[in-house]
């Protein structure tokens, strides 16, 4: 299962670009710094060489403009303070000589800068007070009306720059935004893909219990049987023995069909065949009695048949549901038999199995019901059906499965571990039933 590189996405979204200032965005963005921090410097003595500024004065806007420059390569890690530096440099340039343009430049390029690192309540602040003094400086030595051509440049500038700073500092947020869902979406979808495979498991492992816990259990039973029987009964052997194959056969083929599930990744598969043999369900009931019947369990069975008809999961639900029931009765009953119930209407099919269970000896604590894989697997396979289960046992020895299962899979509810059978739907009309 591979993992989508999305954190180096955060990464590059949340990186600024380089033209807002220095960062780790590789040499040459560093080259490209070096230069914007280069052109005020250079601008003012562009400026110098064509104008008339007196020599001293010249001296002192070049040496202004070039600590200007030097401060704007550190304008992404103290914007404010670079800000408040190129201002200071554009004033000062003002009373040693005149108003700078390169100064004026340096002081835009702070002002995006801000625009672009700060929350946007500061940055509108710096570029009103930007705006307020380069227009002062603007109008210094300057006739005609306030609204001229020449003093109102330096605010639009300075909007401009505030303007193109809140974009990219809105285009970044957005990036990170995106970045961060791409994110959290990949995490989700590794979530799903570790529940699926988990759930899969489960469904996998209750399969595997339900198509070999009876089976075993069966062998289990003859075989014992045949072994007390050796050299007294050969009839008695040969029966056991021939029962004992049987279900070794019968859960090779089951055993085998899941595995070929399981094996086949895609359907059409090459060499694949999909299996024509269909999952085992309530038609198959009398069969799975007379397993028990050989095996020594004795079933009464009460139904009042027809069943109706089922969804083919619930109906693998019933079937697997009363196998495993009947495969505990088996091994954990006191007295060979069990009661089947099997009540069927308009919401479901009402499945009750209950028998005697050996009791600890007079005295003791009576061993409480068991909560194994098995009725686990019943549970789970009740509750993906919508049905529910419950399992319990009495102060008589009587240990009771209840069942209900929709005819088609509903909402799955809470599945408890234990409850009375009272609990269930359609109590008052099955009260008679374990």
């Amino acid at each position: 299962m591979g993992t989508r590189p999305v954190t180096d996405d955060v990464d590059r979204a949340s990186a600024q670009p380089w033209f807002v200032g220095p960062g780790d965005n590789g040499s040459a963005a560093l080259a490209a710094n070096i230069v914007v921090c280069l052109c005020v410097p250079l601008m003012a003595i562009a400026t110098v060489m064509h104008g008339d500024v007196l020599t001293d004065g010249a001296v002192g806007i070049v040496t202004i403009a070039a600590v200007a420059g030097v401060a704007l390569h550190y304008r992404t890690r103290w914007p404010l303070a670079v800000l408040f530096i190129t201002l200071l440099g554009a004033v000062t340039a003002l009373l040693v000589g005149r108003a700078s343009p390169a100064l004026g430049l340096a002081c835009e390029i702070a002002v995006f800068t801000v625009a672009c690192v700060r929350p946007r309540r500061v940055a509108g602040a710096a570029a009103l007070i930007t705006a307020a003094v380069l227009f002062g400086a603007a109008r210094s030595g300057v006739g005609g009306p306030i609204t001229a051509a020449a003093t109102l440049i330096v605010v639009v500038w300075t909007a401009l720059a505030f303007a193109g700073g809140v974009a990219v500092r809105t285009q970044r947020a957005y990036m990170i935004a995106l970045a961060d869902r791409a994110r959290k979406a990949d995490e989700n979808y590794e979530q799903e893909a570790r529940t699926l495979v988990a759930e899969e498991r489960v469904r996998i492992a209750r399969e595997l219990h339900d198509v070999v816990a009876h089976h075993i259990a069966v062998i289990n039973v003859h075989a014992g049987l045949a072994r007390r029987a050796v050299g007294r009964d050969a009839d008695t052997v040969d029966t056991s023995l021939g029962h004992v194959q049987e279900a070794a056969r019968t859960v090779l083929d089951e055993l085998g069909t899941v595995l070929n599930v399981l094996r086949s990744s895609e359907v059409g598969e090459a060499g694949s065949e999909p299996t024509t043999q269909p999952a085992p369900g309530m038609e198959r009931l009398d069969e799975l009695l007379e397993t028990f019947a050989g095996a020594g369990l004795e079933v009464r069975t009460t139904a009042n048949w027809p069943l109706g008809d089922m969804d083919r999961a619930c109906d693998l639900a019933a079937f697997r549901i009363i196998q495993e029931s009947l495969t505990n009765a088996s091994k954990h009953g006191a007295d060979g038999q069990a009661k089947l119930t099997l009540i069927s209407a308009a919401d479901g099919l009402t499945i009750g199995v209950s028998n005697l269970v050996r009791m600890s000896p007079a005295g003791s604590t009576r061993t409480p019901t068991p909560v194994g894989h098995g009725l686990m697997g019943m549970r789970e396979r009740a509750a993906a059906c919508g049905g529910s289960l419950s399992a319990r046992q009495d102060d008589h020895g009587v240990f009771s499965v209840l069942a209900t299962i929709p005819h088609r899979p509903t909402h799955a509810p809470d599945v408890s571990t234990t409850g009375a059978p009272g609990r269930h739907r359609g109590r008052a009309r099955r009260d008679g039933n374990p």
